[in-house]
């Protein structure tokens, strides 16, 4: 049989969406910042368990654009939902759900088992959480006010990849700086990124957009460390683990001072 992990993750009104957001879209939201966490372990989503704390305020039209949204999502990616809780609130809408996962090699591919030479690999673009974000509040551009508000998260089949060919990996929530130092950390690492190769929502040659976007957060994309020589279809190489501790960034060559801030941290 094969292994099973699991995930937790919390959506709270006000601080992980926006009171105007569509609740459709925090509903499919809520599913695929667990789905992710999942398939970056190497594993493929299976069931999970839904606790709503609905806000009194409320009205039924808006409880059951969530339901449809979850529904959407649930039967996007195959999970059946196993059970849960509703109890009524008079705070911020706060929307809990736990998922497991099958792992589909020996055991989940952990964060700390990188190792100096291993280069590192992203599997979509970052910077759409925080450029939705501000679209989001400013009424702008929808298409990226949608890409926040529903993460376009890889492709289930990419358990497979992360389950043959990494040697540790975690998913990209809170910013590529912080979640790449974070990987690095645990595998007794540091890391060196070479920005240039960094896939971006909004490709640019501007150093202080480049590290605006690779800092932002909310972007579910999957970073793995893979070993040197190791082809990884469908990733970007971007940079790699090193023995010399800490976060080294370099653009074109050239060192460049990494942003105080490097991720959004709870």
């Amino acid at each position: 049989t094969r292994a099973t992990i699991a995930t937790m993750d919390t959506l709270v009104e006000g601080i992980h969406f926006l009171s105007a957001d569509p609740l459709d879209t925090v509903g499919r939201k809520l599913i695929r910042v667990n789905v992710s966490d999942i398939l970056a372990k190497g594993a493929s989503p299976t069931e999970a368990l839904l606790s709503i704390a609905w806000p009194k305020a409320r009205n039924e039209e808006d409880f059951q654009s969530l339901i449809a949204g979850l529904k959407q999502d649930f039967e996007h990616f195959e999970i059946a939902l196993i059970g849960g809780d509703l109890v009524a609130i008079d705070g911020p809408m706060t929307l809990t759900l736990t998922m497991t996962g099958a792992c589909l090699g020996e055991g989940p591919v952990r964060r700390s088992s990188g190792q100096s030479g291993h280069a590192l690999w992203l599997s979509g673009q970052v910077g759409w959480g925080g450029i939705g974000l501000e679209a989001a509040k400013a009424g702008g551009d929808a298409h990226a006010a949608n890409r926040y508000r529903v993460p376009e998260i890889s492709n289930v089949k990419i358990s497979k990849l992360v389950a043959e060919k990494a040697t540790a990996s975690l998913d990209v929530s809170d910013g590529l700086f912080l979640d790449a130092v974070r990987l690095a950390d645990a595998s007794q690492c540091g890391v060196r990124l070479d920005l240039e190769y960094v896939p971006l929502a909004k490709p640019t040659s501007d150093l202080d957009e480049i590290l605006t976007q690779c800092s932002a957060g909310d972007d579910y994309q999957v970073l793995l460390a893979a070993a040197a020589g190791e082809d990884v279809p469908g990733f970007t190489k971007f940079g790699e683990l090193t023995e010399s501790p800490g976060l080294s960034l370099h653009f074109r060559g050239q060192p460049v001072n990494a942003p105080s801030i490097l991720g959004f941290e709870h």
